[in-house]
């Protein structure tokens, strides 16, 4: 899971709900298949809108869904879903 740092920083609903979002972030990780790594403000590539990529079992190709603040879009489009785990991986390993 790849989250902005701006997100954990920016006020929305108040002080109670901010750390209830970060206790259920600390909540998740503790999943031994989730892992969390908060993205540098720098990283203008993750400002492109939020993803989730899919990988389906038995053979069937992965699936991605792109959102955007007026609605989201589900594909296995090999090139949309190439794309996004380019895009995936670049965001990941920026320092």
């Amino acid at each position: 899971m790849l989250i902005d740092a701006g997100v954990l920083r920016r006020k929305v609903g108040g002080v109670e709900l901010m750390r209830d979002q970060l206790h259920y972030l600390l909540e998740v990780v503790q999943v031994p298949t989730v892992s969390l790594q908060v993205v540098s403000q720098d990283c203008l590539t993750g400002l492109m809108g939020a993803f989730t990529i899919a990988e389906l079992p038995g053979g069937q190709p992965d699936a991605i869904h792109a959102e955007s603040s007026a609605e989201g879009q589900v594909t296995t489009d090999l090139d949309t879903v190439t794309a996004m785990w380019n895009r995936y991986e670049a965001i990941r390993l920026l320092p």
